[in-house]
């Protein structure tokens, strides 16, 4: 899943990309494996910027402005981290075409190759926002506000994350009614929950999103 995006570094105090990326990753990388990160399509543009002990990088398309998204690379407790900040599709012809599921697919199995152990999100629930239900659907997690689980019905009661509605049709249907903005996150290791989450998923869409 080799990205063939356009990678542009904006450096900031001077300090070589290389170093911060190896400070990061424990080696410098390659322009594709930045692009693989974010998910960047073959068609996007990258732009990276790089901070004394983290990377910024925002993903665009250059042609016709169609999609945006930016992201944070950090260590946290000596783990790598990546936090999806914001993924906006701007186009309406371009939304529920599958492209966010291709784009998390590819930054998720580049993230995994690179030593990333949890990806992070805003799963938001704005103007213009449905975040708090796909990052969900993709195998994000994230606890339940407590005025949120006390206000459940009774047969979701014992349920305390989001993905413990999201695993039931009664629970999908009622966090999409009643569903707000909230932290999320995505355990990279296979075999998790997150994983096996999201594995099921693109088996559910493949045939109808996959290009």
């Amino acid at each position: 899943m080799r990205s063939r995006a356009w990678v542009v570094v904006h450096p900031d105090d001077g300090t070589p990309i290389e170093h911060i990326s190896s400070r990061l990753f424990g080696r410098p990388l390659y322009p594709w494996q930045y692009a693989g990160l974010v998910g960047a399509p073959d068609s996007a543009r990258v732009d990276l910027f790089p901070e004394a002990d983290h990377l910024y990088l925002d993903m665009s398309d250059p042609l016709a402005a169609q999609y945006r998204s930016h992201h944070e690379i950090r260590l946290r407790d000596g783990r790598l981290v990546l936090v999806n900040e914001g993924f906006h599709i701007h186009v309406e012809r371009m939304q529920r075409q599958g492209l966010g599921l291709r784009v998390f697919h590819r930054q998720l199995e580049n993230a995994k190759m690179l030593g990333v152990t949890r990806i992070e999100a805003d799963a938001g629930r704005r103007a213009g926002e449905n975040g708090y239900y796909t990052w969900p659907r993709f195998g994000f997690d994230g606890l339940l506000p407590s005025d949120v689980w006390r206000d459940l019905p009774p047969a979701m009661k014992g349920m305390r994350s989001v993905l413990d509605l999201m695993a039931c049709q009664p629970g999908r249907q009622w966090w999409k009614r009643h569903g707000r903005t909230i932290p999320v996150a995505f355990d990279v290791a296979r075999g998790s929950r997150s994983r096996q989450v999201f594995d099921r998923y693109v088996r559910l869409r493949r045939k109808a999103t996959w290009r």
